[in-house]
């Protein structure tokens, strides 16, 4: 909204009105009151850079003109912001003054200068391009209703064309180096102030001369290291340096940002690429692509918020977590809270210590442990600082850049005794003075205050409760309707879009529907209620995304000081509104984004403490999110407060079968992830339960899982003992889909044994007809297993895997669609295909890595394909990191090493893949895998180890499998009595 304020108040007001009730969001002055008053031309053009189209009005004032450097031909605010939304291509909104609409004779220009600028200014805004001949389509108006029906209608158009115009190509959002490319733009909630120290830390590393090529910012929540990253790189960064070769910022605020996206981000702004031409590759790849990039010319990138990649906020209530939460353990798993959530991201982190002409800045509340030696100091070419509070000169600026007025010495030593000049929490302070009733903005009259800043007595407390105290003070201040809207939104996981806001209404009536006249007032106070929160520090806007959000640390304040009966009142219009939208459940989903809804149910009913209904609404989704699409990191975030002491215990307001079902799911998304010890744990907690219950049926499922988790931990006997307990239990029960699942488990261990014939037999057995259910058919997993069967028999070809394809598509499968894929790279190694493989291969990691799929094996053949096809320049350093790593696929690194005339290390590999092939030995072996380890032997001149055979007496039983056998004994009885 861009306009002369004081003789169009009433028509800015009208214009509003228009603007909400499309459920848009009007970016105009009247929200600037917190804002500095200083460089009033960057305020204004920012607003025009980070709006989606532009509305303006013209009167018959020309209106303020700024005396500064940045407006050497003396133009009004109005005419530069018009100017900015033409050069950007904005959607263009033009009303202009009528000469018969009444005004008072004060808003009339009567500058001679002025006014000759307000006629060109006025021709200039209808022509349709800058200079043209052509007039855009714009509206005269004579009167206040006339503007009002105008706008109203225009509005309304506009909503169409902004909703209706095709996305565009995310690479144009990536300019071509030296420019700054930002992902996203920073948006500060007030003016950056003093810093000098820090400024000077951040030029004198930035030197060339400098031997560290990262510098670390630490420091508790809301200490201003985004905003000092972000004036540093975009203000004093070119001109320390005039060498760079382009520089970058990257957020990890931004929803499901990720390291692989900022890989790959990263690389195609170095090598000015197209980003999708790095999906195919690999993390390693990509990461090392980066580092090569970042040591041949001086780069200068920021990763702005990198604790949350850590294991200490993948939590479900991440955005929420406190900063004396944060780092004190891991819920999930036994990781380092301070380790990376994942370990290729740990390798990435280390490289960049050496990455040097490059410099990188991060910034984090938390410290990677990756970055520290055992002795807790950084590692060599890391620099670490951390991050104070603003000087008290410079805290005082920031609060009188919020219109407070009071005394120096005063504000000075308050602010460090109560806050120790937190520049988050002096802005809040600012919210405090200037909502002061008996004297707005006055400092000195507010502090003396018994009941308001005279109240706040925080010497005791250390930084991190002296912060939370007062932002606790700020909300116990807020106006009701401000305090309903933030605490509603502080419960929530993640930033909200005008609709739902609009939901949440603290305005609308709880108890009925709102009449039509009072959606449209409601609307207009709520306009109100959310500047109040802006002006307040405690609500941004981010006008890239049109989302509204909270600061993490105003989030977890918020959330954590509500009472219990708030929470219950406030969460039950949040279950009301999101159940709403979860209407139909069963539609097939093609995407985690499909089922948002259904997880931030799940998440409320969780934090509202009503666990055995959350654990209902989650079996609505959970089939999807596990075998579906795989999002096997959503499902353990969303799964971790059911259980107690990390994953030992369900929760006790579950029951027996909804226990026994979610042990079930994250003992599976554990399986993936390659936490077998503790997945095998949960298996034999729902195995228990469901025997327990007298669910026998999902007993037999729960066997054949930890069937699975047992091969991958390769303790085969085990695995035997268990697929055989599971057939005797499921053919004791007439149901079809508990011996189907029996009997497909058994044909996979007798595949993998090499017994072909008798796997030929149990495959004839199965009944697809009668004996599997509707959602188990649609999964295609048998058709998978029995392709891998032919795959090792030499009999799979492409036609019967583009049938499963087919069907994985139909489905919307993303697990089937990556293990066709997976598949495929295998049969075209066969072949010797390496192109094809490597595509193949390459496309099933990608899918692997978005689920944080442990599969090494098909990593590892990635490579080899990518060598033989001449598309690898580091096949050795992959080998080295793959031999290394956790888990190694030693079959297919014998052939890589052998490939890279490494022979030494060939044998080595296939040593261990005779040994692993061995597993618990005769007759327990992998029968396939070890003759390829065998030819392999062969090859390389060496002869076969010598391995013990099995020897039971050294492989007691599991603990429930006495339990399983007690109950398959009762069950014969019983059959026997009848």
């Amino acid at each position: 909204m861009s306009s002369t304020f004081e003789d169009l108040e009433e028509h800015r007001a009208a214009l509003m009105r228009a603007i909400e009730g499309q459920h848009l969001h009007p970016v105009a002055m009247e929200q600037d009151a917190a804002l500095p008053a200083g460089t009033v031309v960057e305020a204004s053009l920012s607003k025009v850079r980070h709006a989606a189209a532009y509305v303006g009005v013209i009167s018959h004032r020309y209106g303020q003109v700024p005396e500064c450097h940045e407006n050497p031909d003396r133009l009004s605010l109005t005419e530069l912001e018009f100017r900015e939304a033409r050069r950007l291509g904005l959607p263009i909104l033009v009303f202009i003054m009528g000469p018969a609409h009444p005004v008072v004779a004060g808003a009339v220009e009567v500058d001679p200068d002025k006014r000759r600028k307000l006629e060109a200014f006025r021709e200039e805004a209808k022509r349709a391009s800058a200079g043209g001949s052509v007039h855009r389509v714009y509206r005269v108006f004579n009167d206040l209703a006339d503007f009002s029906a105008a706008a109203t209608q225009s509005v309304a158009e506009l909503r169409w064309h902004l909703t209706s115009a095709p996305a565009q190509d995310v690479d144009l959002d990536v300019p071509a180096p030296p420019a700054l490319y930002a992902h996203p733009s920073y948006i500060g909630s007030h003016t950056f102030v003093g810093r000098q120290a820090q400024l000077a830390t951040l030029n004198d590393w930035a030197d060339a001369a400098d031997q560290h090529p990262v510098l670390l910012f630490e420091s508790i929540g809301g200490a201003g290291k985004s905003m000092l990253s972000w004036q540093w790189i975009t203000r004093h960064a070119p001109a320390v340096r005039g060498d760079w070769a382009g520089r970058f910022w990257y957020s990890f605020y931004e929803k499901g940002a990720v390291m692989d996206d900022f890989c790959r981000r990263a690389l195609a702004y170095t090598t000015m690429r197209p980003v999708g031409e790095f999906a195919m590759k690999g993390s390693a790849e990509v990461a090392e692509l980066l580092v090569r990039q970042l040591k041949r010319h001086p780069w200068l990138f920021v990763l702005d918020g990198l604790e949350r990649v850590l294991a200490a906020y993948h939590h479900y209530d991440a955005s929420q977590l406190l900063d004396d939460r944060a780092g004190e353990s891991d819920d999930i798993t036994d990781r380092d809270p301070c380790g990376a959530i994942r370990v290729e991201d740990e390798d990435l982190l280390r490289q960049l210590a050496g990455a040097e002409p490059s410099k990188i800045l991060i910034t984090s509340r938390l410290v990677p442990s990756v970055l520290l030696n055992t002795s807790n100091h950084p590692i060599p070419g890391v620099l670490h600082e951390r991050l104070p509070g603003l000087r008290p000169a410079d805290a005082e600026a920031l609060l009188r850049s919020c219109n407070v007025a009071g005394d120096s010495a005063a504000i000075r030593a308050y602010l460090k005794r109560h806050c120790d000049c937190h520049p988050l929490v002096t802005g809040v302070v600012a919210g405090l003075v200037n909502g002061y009733l008996p004297a707005r903005g006055d400092f000195d009259a507010w502090a003396a205050d018994p009941h308001h800043g005279g109240h706040l007595k925080l010497s005791e407390l250390d930084l991190v409760g002296k912060r939370n105290h007062i932002l606790r003070a700020a909300l116990a201040a807020l106006p009701e309707p401000s305090w309903q809207l933030l605490n509603t939104l502080a419960l929530l996981s993640e930033t909200v879009d005008y609709e739902t806001l609009s939901a949440f209404n603290p305005h609308l009536p709880l108890d009925r529907p709102a009449e039509p006249e009072e959606q449209a007032a409601a609307l207009h106070k709520l306009s109100a209620t959310v500047h109040d929160l802006e002006h307040r520090g405690l609500l941004q806007y981010d006008r890239r995304t049109q989302r509204y959000d909270i600061h993490p640390v105003v989030r977890g304040v918020t959330a954590g000081g509500l009472l219990k009966e708030d929470v219950h009142r406030i969460g039950q219009r949040m279950v009301d509104h999101f159940s709403a939208r979860w209407e139909n459940p069963h539609v097939e989903p093609e995407s985690v984004e499909d089922l948002r809804h259904g997880m931030t149910l799940v998440r409320t009913l969780v934090q509202l403490g009503r666990i055995h209904e959350a654990g209902l609404r989650y079996t609505e989704l959970g089939g999807a999110l596990v075998h579906k699409l795989e999002a096997f990191p959503e499902v353990l975030s969303l799964l971790q407060p059911f259980f107690t002491h990390g994953w030992s215990a369900p929760h006790r307001d579950l029951i027996t079968e909804q226990a026994a079902s979610l042990a079930t799911d994250a003992a599976c998304a554990l399986t993936r992830v390659g936490e077998l010890e503790r997945a095998l744990a949960l298996h034999g907690l729902a195995l228990t339960k469901n025997i327990d219950s007298g669910n026998s049926v999902r007993a037999v499922v729960n066997l054949a899982n930890a069937a699975t988790t047992l091969d991958g931990l390769n303790r085969l006997a085990r695995a035997d003992r268990v697929v055989r307990l599971a057939l005797e239990l499921a053919e004791l029960y007439p149901n079809g889909r508990a011996l189907f699942v029996a009997r497909l488990t058994t044909f996979e261990r007798l595949v993998d044994a090499g017994q072909e014939a008798e796997a030929e037999k149990i495959w004839a057995s199965l009944d697809f007809l009668h004996s599997w259910d509707y959602a188990a058919r649609r999964s295609g997993q048998a058709e998978i297993v029995n392709a891998y069967f032919k795959l090792r028999t030499g009999r799979l070809s492409d036609s019967e895997l583009t049938s499963i394809e087919d069907h994985a598509r139909a489905t919307n499968s993303k697990a089937l669609q990556r293990k066709v894929h997976r598949l495929r790279g295998n049969l075209f190694l066969q072949l010797e295909d390496w192109g094809a493989a490597a595509h193949e291969l390459g496309e099933a990691m990608r899918m692997a890595r978005t689920s944080d799929i442990h599969d090494t094996d098909t990593a590892t053949k990635l490579v080899l394909a990518r060598l033989h096809s001449g598309q690898s320049s580091n096949a050795a350093a992959e080998a080295a990191r793959l031999s290394s790593g956790d888990r190694p696929a030693h079959a297919p690194l014998a052939l890589l090493w052998r490939a890279l005339g490494e022979y030494e290390k060939a044998l080595a590999q296939a040593e261990l893949a005779y040994r692993r092939a061995w597993a618990d030995g005769e007759p327990h072996v992998r029968r396939y895998d070890l003759r390829e380890a065998s030819l392999l032997l062969h090859d390389l001149g060496a002869a076969q180890p010598r391995l013990a055979p099995y020897d039971p007496a050294s492989d007691p039983p599991l603990p429930w499998e006495v339990k399983v056998l007690k109950e398959v004994r009762n069950r014969r009885d019983a059959r026997r009595s009848t």
